[in-house]
């Protein structure tokens, strides 16, 4: 098994999250946890719309997807794109990409999907793809971030029910419990920002971190925040 820094600190992370949940108790921190699971129903619920915003009403598409362009064109050694499947799959294989990603890439390398991006060529699907889901990985990112916003005004619950007495050796462990959960979330929420910056230095090597250290393998191969984007944009 190996353990990376990341790892090492991302362990860490999880260990506070269950020491502040059993210091808290069970009650305000599924409270919490119901918090934080309404922030994400908002967030994919107001994400359409972000994402829509994004694509058309600021430069951050044309940016994200001229900077993909570079990313695909830095991996093509050739003077021309790959025409042959297996050709074509070799350079996917080729790019700094989590290996989820590339596997998407390859199976959805078909025509109706070149259609569906509007491309003509396979460095266009490539870019294109790439493109889109960092873009819309950006604006859950953007989306969560409000929808936290909006949700703090709903805090002085948490302030009334701070007051509860706390006091049942059970209801700490499954505080404890909760909070590891909750922690999970927040490291998926992480390794969705890092897939997001996938074509950045910062994004490659925190998921080049990832691939080398065997439990965020594990954590990221789960994530369900990764997992949904790949799903709406790769067809996994």
């Amino acid at each position: 098994m190996t353990l990376t820094w990341l790892g090492a600190a991302v362990i860490c992370v999880l260990a506070v999250t269950v020491s502040r949940g059993y210091k808290r108790g069970f009650i305000r921190e599924i409270v919490s946890f119901f918090f934080v699971f309404l922030a994400i129903a908002v967030s994919w619920a107001i994400n359409p719309y972000v994402n829509d915003f994004f694509m058309e009403n600021t430069p951050v598409y044309r940016m994200v997807r001229e900077s993909c362009q570079d990313f695909v064109s830095a991996g093509d050694d050739q003077e021309q794109q790959p025409d042959e499947q297996v050709e074509q799959n070799s350079f996917i294989e080729a790019l700094e990409l989590p290996d989820l990603i590339r596997k998407g890439l390859e199976s959805n390398n078909k025509e109706e999907v070149y259609t569906y991006l509007a491309v003509d060529t396979f460095g266009e699907y490539v870019s294109e793809a790439l493109a889109r889901m960092i873009v819309n990985g950006l604006s859950f990112v953007v989306s969560y971030m409000l929808a936290s916003v909006i949700l703090r005004l709903g805090t002085w619950v948490l302030n009334f029910l701070a007051g509860l007495p706390l006091l049942k050796s059970a209801n700490k462990l499954a505080g404890g419990l909760v909070g590891l959960v909750k922690g999970v979330l927040f490291v998926w929420i992480a390794f969705l920002a890092l897939t997001v910056l996938c074509s950045t230095e910062i994004g490659k090597q925190g998921l080049a971190l990832i691939e080398r250290d065997t439990f965020l393998s594990l954590l990221y191969e789960y994530d369900i925040f990764v997992n949904f984007f790949m799903s709406i944009f790769y067809g996994v």
